[in-house]
């Protein structure tokens, strides 16, 4: 009988068929198995090792862990205060130096500021005055000339009256005009001879009182002085 012709039997199929089913079923139940049996051992893998870690460290160690987290943490507080005013540093973009700095340099230009008015304000009122001398200046200078070409303007008519004194006095007698000239101070009375043509002065100053004319004649001579011209009329 070939394996086909015995598969094929009505005896043998139901008998295979239930030794599937029980295949099937052991399988499944190792399947199962596997599955709870895996956390279990995960779990009593986990728990030997921290109990091998706990066991490892010392209750020294234990009481020390606590300690020094006490003592980072007043350590972090001023960095973190440190931090958040270096913070707000930053954020101005300036330290407090340097806003000190600036505070003063702010300061220093405002003074300069003023400063640079104040002179302003001065030169200003330098300037006015300045205009206002240089307009007295200019009143005195027309004042002066005024007053200058009054005084050229006495003295021509002071000398016109002299030359016209003198020519009166040509006219006259000899004798009449050394009596009259004789009275004179002896200033005016050279002045006058000194205006007088000299064939009319010699006459009268012949005329004259000896000392008198001894005056007159010294007082001509120093007028005139060495190399001097004489200033009398030529006849």
């Amino acid at each position: 009988m070939s394996a086909l012709s015995f598969i094929r039997s009505p005896r043998l199929l139901p008998a295979l068929m239930i030794g599937l089913c029980l295949l099937l079923a052991l399988r499944l139940l190792a399947l199962v198995g596997a599955s709870t049996d895996g956390p279990a051992m995960e779990a009593g893998v986990s728990t030997a090792t921290s109990g091998g870690l706990l066991s490892a460290i010392s209750p020294a160690q234990a009481q020390e862990r606590p300690a020094q987290a006490n003592a980072a943490a007043p350590a972090r507080k001023p960095a973190e205060a440190a931090g958040s005013r270096g913070g707000i540093e930053d954020s101005s973009g300036f330290s407090a130096t340097e806003i000190e700095v600036l505070q003063e340099l702010a300061q220093r230009r405002a003074a300069i500021e003023k400063q640079a008015r104040d002179l302003a304000e001065r030169e200003a009122l330098l300037q006015a005055a300045e205009k206002q001398i240089d307009r007295k200046v200019q009143e005195l200078n027309q004042l002066k000339a005024s007053v200058e070409a009054t005084l050229r303007r006495a003295d021509e008519q002071d000398e016109v009256r002299k030359k016209s004194l003198a020519r009166i006095f040509e006219g006259m007698k000899p004798p009449e005009a050394a009596r009259i000239m004789e009275q004179m101070e002896l200033p005016q009375l050279v002045e006058l001879l000194e205006r007088m043509k000299e064939r009319s002065a010699s006459p009268i100053l012949g005329q004259m009182h000896p000392v008198r004319a001894r005056q007159v004649a010294a007082e001509l001579a120093k007028r005139r002085g060495p190399g001097t011209p004489p200033q009398a009329r030529q006849g």
